[in-house]
């Protein structure tokens, strides 16, 4: 009996330090201007594929958009350095819709805010480092 105390001594204490070591990363999308579709989030944690391939991006997340401001709050993100693009889908067919010349016509956006006037910026541009309680604060733009 002592020994199956101690086994479930040592596996509480190994999940006890899990959780104290894993940090919030909180995201504030500003500028949403519907609730129609969706919002969708990537979460890249290298250059390649950034912004465009989402089977790169480590984790996705659809949230459901709100007038004015959104926030995901996730603890799913280990320490590192990472970059987020993320669209509003409002007309909820997957992906960003363009006009002919390929101008955005649904709200979009980059962490640090990020911009490149002839393109999207690049993930360096884009990255931030999480190695605590972080939170990025977000714009869309709009055309």
């Amino acid at each position: 009996m002592p020994l199956k105390i101690f086994f479930a001594f040592i596996l509480i204490s190994f999940y006890t330090d899990i959780s104290l070591q894993a940090q919030t990363l909180n995201v504030q999308i500003n500028k949403v201007k519907s609730n129609k579709g969706k919002i969708l989030l990537s979460i890249y944690n290298a250059e390649k594929g950034f912004p465009y391939e989402s089977t790169n991006c480590i984790k996705i997340f659809t949230l459901n958009p709100q007038v004015g401001r959104v926030v995901l709050s996730t603890r799913e993100i280990p320490s590192g350095t990472y970059a987020i693009a993320l669209f509003h889908d409002a007309d909820d067919n997957g992906k960003l819709s363009t006009n002919m010349l390929g101008i955005p016509k649904e709200g979009y956006a980059f962490s640090n805010n990020a911009s490149n006037f002839f393109g999207v910026p690049n993930f360096k541009d884009a990255s931030f480092k999480l190695t605590s309680d972080t939170t990025i604060v977000i714009n869309m733009k709009h055309f």
